[in-house]
């Protein structure tokens, strides 16, 4: 795949252009047997790919894709990838929206991760919030039978939001009922701004619901 040079990576280069995911066979991409089943996770917005690389090296026989609209942060991380091992990760530069719709067919992905997402503190702002009804309503109709979306924040107010948001959201169920949400992770990946708030004494919500059975 050809590169200008500032967006050239040494190595392997795990990015994906728009043009190359919409309707993708991710069992292709990956280069995924015939026959075996694709575990699919994806991780939204992932700003420096600490949580993302963490994930990929935890469980190297399923298959992780990244979403992050910033190009320098996507080209980072690329170059990153490039120095390592790891095989079953992609990225895609774009934004989440855009990708949730075209790059995964429905009931196909295993696991969508929301990290920290930008709570867009002002009112005149919120509507930019990724977190919405529609948005959620995308992820659910992309999820397998089962699959998970997880979100996390460290914002009290967005916290009140996005749990208004999933609890309301048609197809989810909460796994962490009866509570509405949780502070403490039940994995050990971190994002690298996650380990900082948490080091300085700041409370983290965790939210996890299912796709409920139809």
């Amino acid at each position: 795949m050809s590169r200008t040079v500032q967006r050239e990576v040494a190595g392997d280069d795990w990015r994906l252009w728009p043009s190359e995911v919409v309707g993708a066979d991710w069992t292709k991409v990956f280069g995924v047997p015939a026959g075996v089943p694709l575990k699919l996770h994806v991780d939204i917005g992932f700003g420096g790919g600490e949580f993302l690389i963490d994930l990929a090296e935890q469980n190297p026989d399923q298959a992780y894709v990244g979403i992050e609209l910033d190009f320098d942060r996507a080209l980072k991380l690329a170059h990153r990838l490039s120095r390592t091992a790891i095989r079953n990760v992609r990225l895609i530069g774009s934004a989440a929206e855009w990708a949730a719709r075209e790059a995964f067919e429905d009931g196909s992905v295993e696991s969508f991760w929301i990290n920290f997402p930008d709570p867009w503190p002002k009112l005149r702002h919120r509507r930019r919030r990724l977190v919405a009804p529609r948005f959620v309503h995308e992820l659910v109709r992309k999820l397998s039978p089962g699959g998970s979306l997880r979100v996390a924040t460290d914002d009290p107010d967005y916290a009140t939001a996005i749990d208004d948001v999933l609890s309301r959201a048609v197809g989810l169920r909460n796994a962490y009922a009866p509570d509405r949400n949780r502070h403490e992770r039940s994995i050990p990946s971190r994002t690298i701004f996650e380990r900082q708030w948490r080091g300085q004494g700041c409370q983290c919500f965790y939210f996890h619901y299912v796709r409920a059975d139809s």
